[in-house]
Order: structure tokens, then C-alpha cells, then sequence
């Protein structure tokens, strides 16, 4: 099944999940004559006489000034601002559901990231999709240093399309572990799981369920800052209801939800958490599955299989029986994969983020807490981690053969008899 394929069988599946409240934005009235008196009683503020000062080729100063006291009238929601007011630069990712570009604010010179949900009237017969329903939803509400800014949202020139206007991030940590040569050392490992569980702390505590944590839903920037994005199969969670099946890419989905279990919780998150944690040991995934049975089958050998004592109920599940009478490991062999790259603290925490039983996995909070963040070397300072070359500064289709001359010259490298 392919990727759009995949896609498109979600997106249905959410449609079927009864969750009211994001079913439509909350309705807002523009009131010129209102707009017009508030602007007359606006202050200058230090950015607006910059600005003001300044002059540009596509914009007068009055219209620059003009915008930027629309946009503190109007706030995130308002519509008042135009997509017309950013130059795109070049895209950096392309979806089911939208594009996304990196691109400039015309009226203060700042990069920002654009993304274009796409909505097909044909289909969308209630509007926008409900999976950017929920993401605009979800990240307006949500304000936190490790989860991506959403700095307004506004409508396109044809009423078909919606634009999300969020902060720039240089890399997507997918692009980053693979065209990073070296591995990464355990204090920068530290300083990236420490500040990937701030944000997820920060979600646990609201309730909010990511459903698709990757190391491509994951960015990172040049100052040394990890933040989470795309929350379109984000939801809130309430409570042992069942839920769509159909979330997470699946080298990172849960063993719960693979088998089949649709009253999960956030802890489907955290297991998340532990495959992306192991991937930035190993610089590969921890768990390759050819399809879902290959998958499970790959967790259960590497983490040792279940029984009724370590997840009492697994075994009704709705695909349980095609595994129970099958002969797995009866302890973790992960080590294997790990090796001595990280502590035993480390690897501990590790499995138990890894954890089968969902009701067992570490949360968020406690994993803050863990010794290993506190024990020797530290958790490297923003300010020390690896910088890397915008990588989201050129095309995916540029990033790809990138990724491929770099696997060649390694492999040319390993082929290279070694001089004495």
C-alpha cells in the first residue's frame, strides 16, 4: 500500500472518530467601521516605526504599517492578513494533505515556514479537512518551546486553500541523523530525548495525543533546539473510548495498537518517544517491519515476547491470536542493537520507554526525572550541539540525492583498503 494510500485510509478513519468540538472553527465577525476606529487609537510600537522607515520594492511603508495594525486587531484567526504578504522560497515538503514552503515576511523580512492545506471541494463537503482542523486547533492552543510556533493562520486568494504561518526550523531530525557522518555523541543525545520529553510532558498534561511521532514530524534548528510538528492526527484523549487504528507510521507505532487494541492512551506516544530515542543511538530504526505482522514480530524479538503476568489482557486483542502460541525471547535482546554507545542509566531508561505493557511504560514526567539526565557527561548545552547546513533550504528532491551521494561515499570509504 502506498504512502497516499495510507494517507487516505487515515484521513476516512478520522472522519468516523466522534470528537464534536473540532468540527468546525468557532465563527468570527469582521466589523470594518470597528477595525477602522481601533486603528485610528493604535500606538506606534518600536517595530511599526522601523518599518515604517523603511521602504521596499513590493510594499510602501503606509501599506506595511497598515498590515502590521491589522494584524494586532485582528490576532491569529481574523483573516485579515493575506498570503500575499509572504514570497515563498522553495518547498521543502509535499503531502497528501498540503505543501510546505519556507518563505519571507514581506513586511518584517523574517523567515517563516508556510503550509498550504490543499482542500478539495469534491470531497470536503463539510469544508476544510478535519485533520487540519484539528492541527490548527491543537497548535493554536498550545505554546511551548518544543513544539512548533504557529504564528497566525490565513486564507488564500481562491477560498480553496488555508495557510499555517509557523516559526522556521533549518532541519527535520529525519535529515539530520542521515546526513549527519559521525555519531552523535551521548551528551547531544541527552540534550535531544530531554528536550523531545519537555514537549511531551508539555502534551501528557494536556491530554494531547501526537499519533504520528517521527523523526520527519521532529525539527531542529541551528541553535541547538528540538521542536514537534505536525499534529494532523493529533487529538485530545478522553477517557477508555476506542479510537482510530489507523495512526502512526508504523516503525514507531505502539505494540498495542498493532494488535489491535483501539482504547489506547497517550503512553502510544512514549513508545514513540523510545523508537526515535534508539534511532539517534543507532542512526537506524530499532524496528524495520516488512508489514504489521513482520513489525510485531520484530518488537517481540527484540524486547522479549509478552506474557499474561508482564500485559495481563494482551491476548484479546483483536490480532493476539496470531501470535500467542509463538516461541519469542523471554528477555530484551536490544543490547544487541545499542551496544556501549550510551550508560546502562541510558539503556534502561530506554526499554522503558520501550516498554510492551502500555500501563507500564514510563510517562513523560518520569522519564524528566531519570538519573541518566543527571549523570555524568550532562546533557550538552544548546549552544554546543551540532550545527549542519540548511538542509530545508533546498528541495526534498536535492536532499535525497544528497542523502544518496553521502551513503556512497561511505560505502566507498568502507571499501578503501586502509593505508599503513
Amino acid at each position: 500500500m502506498s504512502d497516499q494510500q495510507i494517507d487516505k485510509q487515515r484521513e476516512e478513519a478520522h472522519f468516523n472518530e466522534n470528537e464534536s468540538s473540532d468540527s468546525n472553527f468557532d465563527h468570527i465577525e469582521d466589523n470594518e467601521q470597528d477595525e477602522q476606529k481601533n486603528e485610528i487609537n493604535l500606538n506606534l510600537d518600536d517595530e511599526e516605526r522601523k518599518i515604517l522607515r523603511k521602504h521596499s520594492q513590493e510594499l510602501s511603508a503606509e501599506k506595511k504599517l497598515s498590515l502590521l495594525r491589522k494584524r494586532k486587531i485582528c490576532g491569529l484567526l481574523e483573516g485579515c492578513d493575506s498570503v500575499d504578504n509572504y514570497q515563498k522560497l522553495n518547498k521543502i515538503h509535499e503531502g497528501v494533505y498540503g505543501v510546505v514552503y519556507r518563505a519571507v515576511d514581506k513586511l518584517t523580512g523574517e523567515i517563516i515556514a508556510i503550509k498550504k492545506t490543499k482542500i478539495d471541494r469534491k470531497k470536503e463537503k463539510e469544508g476544510f479537512p478535519i485533520t487540519s482542523i484539528r492541527e490548527f486547533n491543537i497548535l493554536m492552543a498550545l505554546r511551548h518551546e518544543n513544539i512548533v510556533a504557529v504564528k497566525r493562520v490565513v486564507m488564500g486568494t481562491d477560498l480553496d486553500s488555508i495557510y499555517m504561518i509557523m516559526e522556521y526550523m533549518e532541519h527535520e531530525l529525519k535529515d539530520v541523523i542521515e546526513n549527519h557522518h559521525d555519531e552523535f555523541q551521548e551528551p547531544q543525545i541527552k540534550s535531544l530525548v530531554q528536550q523531545l520529553l519537555l514537549g511531551m510532558d508539555f502534551l501528557q498534561k494536556k491530554k494531547i495525543m501526537h499519533r504520528d511521532l517521527k523523526t520527519s514530524n521532529i525539527l531542529y534548528n541551528n541553535k541547538g533546539q528540538l521542536k514537534i510538528c505536525d499534529f494532523g492526527l493529533g487529538r485530545r484523549w478522553q477517557g477508555n473510548k476506542p479510537y482510530t487504528l489507523n495512526v502512526v507510521t508504523m516503525w514507531y507505532r505502539a505494540p498495542e495498537v498493532l494488535l489491535g487494541q483501539d482504547k489506547y492512551t497517550t503512553a502510544l506516544d512514549m513508545w514513540s518517544v523510545g523508537c526515535i530515542f534508539g534511532e539517534l543511538i543507532t542512526k537506524d530504526q530499532l524496528f524495520k517491519g516488512k508489514n504489521e505482522t513482520n513489525q510485531i514480530e520484530c518488537i517481540f524479538n527484540a524486547m522479549g515476547g509478552p506474557t499474561e503476568r508482564s500485559w495481563p489482557g494482551w491476548t484479546e486483542f483483536k490480532h493476539s491470536k496470531l501470535f500467542k502460541d509463538r516461541n519469542y525471547p523471554s528477555e530484551c535482546t536490544l543490547n544487541e542493537k545499542i551496544g556501549n554507545r550510551i550508560s546502562q542509566t541510558g539503556y534502561k531508561l530506554l526499554c522503558q520507554m520501550l516498554t510492551l505493557n502500555p500501563k507500564e511504560r514510563i510517562t513523560a514526567t518520569k522519564a524528566l526525572q531519570d538519573p541518566w539526565f543527571k549523570e555524568e557527561p550532562l546533557p550538552a548545552k544548546l549552544e554546543d550541539m551540532p550545527k549542519f547546513k540548511p538542509l530545508n533550504e533546498i528541495s526534498r528532491e536535492e536532499r535525497k540525492k544528497l542523502k544518496l551521494n553521502n551513503q556512497q561515499a561511505q560505502q566507498q570509504a568502507q571499501q578503501s583498503p586502509i593505508k599503513e
